[in-house]
């Protein structure tokens, strides 16, 4: 009962949102809060459904491996890797800095500080496809984009070991690197070998049915047995959609992509399950006002700082100097994931408190960065010259492949699917 009301309720607020014009990721979330004020969605429910917030993140990660193409990078590694790498460890510092000056633990505002560094991929993709945007910049930025939820989930990864060994007090900071390297390598290397086994299967059977029922099936024996492993579900399907989408025949490659019909009501439900778990009273407190307030500030300067220092040391057109920054501003569904993890962790370590608030500020900042990121994007977009003044933006949102394959995913309306984490 509660599944099916929170995913009705999600699908009735993504609709008034996007009559408002609104991202309709608020909508689910809104839900979320409304069940959660009525008594719907107790704690002790929200923890019965936790395996699906842990399905949604792989889902997600599949989705994102899918993503990465080898042949848009191919001979750009370089100056893309420099740029990420900068955007992201500036964004990193900045905000660490800024939310320990208010909070004054440095443990605390290093997970701010990775959680910070994930950027959104949709709501940008979903300018490029309604302005059909082609370019520089824009190759540049599909590059960031698909690579920079990996270093947040890397850098997450090694700031919540810190937070355990600072403490626990029972496990020496190297040891903890190690485990969490361990951990790492682990992950990626059980995705790597699902998804050569996905890749065997798929090149070999013609039934898009019995791939659909094989895809799905392993991602969510992945998910279980990484969750199992004490191991990073995200990460692992992240890897796992990353050599599916590379190595799977050009012509069985659309059958990749038919999942994202399926996950449409599992990330509408994590959504849900997101905005049940915030403290409406601890969003109204001056501490989370204030935090929300460094942290987006903060986030918007590093990230566009960062994009635009590296391009200049690495010799980059001037358009994706200047303007790629402007397309780094969303922020949604692994930083949202990540934080949901993390709540968890810090309460069964006995930081409730401190995982509670980590969670209401990434939400609030998602919230606001959800609205302000495609417009920026667009902006940039515009002035770099990658697509037309004039051009009327098509019916409908983002997408990596042909319309009627559109999803959750990729931004979809209400009337086919939710939009993308």
């Amino acid at each position: 009962m509660v599944i099916g009301l929170g995913i009705v309720l999600a699908f009735a607020g993504a609709v008034v949102m996007k009559r408002l014009g609104i991202p309709q990721i608020l909508g689910f979330m809104l839900a979320g809060v409304i069940l959660s004020v009525l008594g719907v969605i107790t704690s002790d429910v929200r923890a019965a459904l936790f395996p699906v917030v842990n399905l949604a993140l792989g889902m997600i990660g599949y989705n994102i491996g899918l993503e990465i193409r080898r042949e848009v990078f191919r001979g750009k590694t370089r100056q893309m890797g420099t740029i990420l790498v900068l955007e992201s460890i500036l964004t990193f510092v900045v905000v660490t800095l800024l939310t320990n000056l208010l909070l004054s633990n440095i443990y605390v505002a290093i997970v701010f500080g990775a959680l910070a560094s994930a950027t959104d991929p949709a709501s940008t993709v979903m300018v490029i496809w309604e302005r059909n945007s082609k370019g520089t910049l824009t190759d540049t930025l599909m590059f960031v984009l698909a690579l920079d939820d990996v270093v947040a989930i890397l850098l997450a990864n090694i700031s919540m070991s810190l937070v355990t060994v600072a403490y626990s007090g029972s496990t020496l900071l190297g040891d903890a690197l190690l485990v969490t390297l361990f951990d790492i390598v682990a992950s990626a290397g059980v995705g790597a070998v699902f998804g050569a086994g996905m890749v065997y299967f798929i090149n070999r059977e013609d039934d898009r049915a019995k791939l659909l029922e094989f895809e799905l099936g392993l991602i969510i024996l992945l998910v279980g047995l990484m969750t199992w492993l004490h191991l990073s579900a995200i990460l692992s399907c992240m890897i796992f959609g990353f050599v599916v989408g590379n190595y799977v025949s050009p012509e069985k490659d659309p059958v990749c992509h038919t999942l994202k019909v399926v996950m449409s009501p599992v990330v509408m439900l994590f959504f849900v399950i997101v905005g049940a778990s915030i403290n409406v009273w601890n969003v109204l407190s001056l501490t989370t006002v204030l935090l929300a307030v460094l942290y987006v500030g903060g986030r918007s300067v590093a990230k566009y700082v960062g994009a635009y220092t590296g391009g200049r040391l690495t010799g980059a057109p001037s358009v994706t100097t200047r303007y790629l920054g402007y397309c780094l501003m969303s922020q949604a569904g692994v930083a949202v994931g990540l934080s949901l993890i993390v709540e968890e962790q810090f309460g069964a370590a006995g930081l409730a408190d401190m995982g509670l608030l980590i969670l209401d500020v990434v939400v609030i900042t998602t919230m606001i960065l959800q609205i302000l990121g495609p417009i920026f994007a667009s902006e940039g977009l515009r002035r770099a010259g990658e697509y037309p003044v004039t051009c009327a933006p098509r019916t409908g949102v983002a997408t990596t492949g042909p319309p009627n394959e559109r999803s959750i995913l990729d931004g979809g309306p209400p009337d086919s699917a939710p939009p993308d984490p």
